[in-house]
């Protein structure tokens, strides 16, 4: 079986994005074939990888319309990088979803569809890893992202609303954890860090929170930005930027950890 991982916070503006995108390229350079799902209706890692707006989304599959799984899977320019893409109708979905108080398992299902067709012709499974881009919300597609995954990473940016809204997602991580008790919190993953004294102290203060953190910290860089401009990963962009580099040590310090 792949590894799903959820890249959730729900606080926006905290790096799940840019988390997404560079932890998905660098496992590839690792050798890794990633599956990354936008699930966010924002659709920011949709534009970032330059798909189609006519495209099949993670909407389909919400909605249980996507007969072929396959249909609303695209390649991407980066290779073993593919993606399941988002738009606004995810907010439909969504909202039909909770009516029908249907849709929490659909993604499992779709992903277990993918690897059972993998293990018929033969491989061991259709994808290595599965990265989950989460709302910053607490929506449908969260709860099926987040029940469909074994491991929740959470950046967070030091700042007081960040840190609420990664407490508010451990309560509900708590909650979907009664019918899926195989998630694990991997960890809490620092970004946008920059030496000032209340960046300092509020990261003392999240390692001793009791919640695991992650040693690698992303710092703050002007080539992360610049870089979602070009609609390229730090390692193509900007590889020996703090945060290109801090990336690649995100990547090493995971794969230590996770058994991928």
């Amino acid at each position: 079986m792949c590894k799903v991982i959820a890249i959730a916070n729900q606080k926006g503006g905290v790096g799940k994005t840019t988390t997404t995108s560079n932890l998905g390229i660098g496992l590839a350079q690792e050798g890794k074939k990633v599956l990354l799902i936008d699930a966010d209706p924002q659709a920011n890692a949709t534009r970032f990888y330059g798909i189609s707006e006519d495209a099949n989304t993670i909407a389909c599959i919400m909605d249980g319309l996507a007969d072929d799984p396959y249909d609303c899977i695209y390649c991407t320019a980066h290779e073993g990088v593919d993606i399941v893409p988002s738009d606004i109708s995810l907010i439909t979905a969504d909202i039909a979803s909770v009516s029908k108080g249907v849709g929490a398992g659909r993604l499992r299902d779709f992903l277990d569809v993918i690897d059972e067709d993998a293990r018929t012709s033969g491989e061991a499974t259709a994808y290595d890893v599965v990265l989950i881009d989460c709302p910053p919300s607490f929506t449908a597609a969260s709860v099926a992202a987040i029940a469909a995954s074994d491991d929740v990473i959470i950046p967070v940016k030091v700042d007081a609303f960040s840190v609420s809204g990664m407490r508010e997602l451990l309560t509900q991580i708590s909650g979907v954890r009664g019918i899926c008790p195989g998630i694990r919190t991997a960890g809490i993953l620092v970004t946008m860090w920059h030496n000032s004294p209340a960046v300092v102290q509020g990261e003392a203060l999240l390692r001793d929170s009791g919640v695991p953190v992650f040693r690698t910290v992303i710092r703050r860089s002007d080539k992360v930005d610049e870089s979602t401009f070009a609609r390229q990963p730090l390692n193509e962009y900007s590889r020996y930027s703090s945060a290109g580099r801090d990336y690649r040590a995100l990547v090493v310090e995971y794969l230590e950890g996770a058994g991928v």
